[in-house]
């Protein structure tokens, strides 16, 4: 018997559903082969530890200075309306400037 592969006979068979289109697959490279990266290196003790940053290396620790006290402030501000000229209801003004210049060791009084 004649094998189907073989016949002149056209095929009997119902054709097959439209094929769908497949996901495009991506590219291969041709170019040379992919490499691996390098191995990691072993420990060497104080090598492993990161350089500090450059603005680290002239940090200077600046020693805790206290707030001012409230008397300390309150007399600073006393100062303050007296140059003014005695100027009333500048009080919040007066108290304010006192607490920055305090706060910010310019506390040089003026006489």
């Amino acid at each position: 018997m004649p094998s189907k592969r073989n016949s002149t006979a056209p095929d009997s068979r119902e054709p097959s559903a439209p094929r769908q289109p497949t996901e495009p697959v991506a590219p291969t490279r041709t170019r040379g082969a992919a490499r691996p990266g390098p191995a990691p290196r072993p420990s060497r003790g104080a090598a492993a530890i990161p350089a500090p940053r450059k603005a680290e290396l002239h940090r200077v620790p600046m020693p805790a200075r206290p707030l001012p006290t409230r008397e300390e402030i309150a007399r600073r501000a006393y100062d303050l309306w007296e140059q003014s000229g005695c100027v009333c209801g500048r009080d919040a003004e007066n108290w304010a400037q006192a607490e920055r210049e305090l706060s910010a060791g310019c506390s040089a009084q003026q006489s």
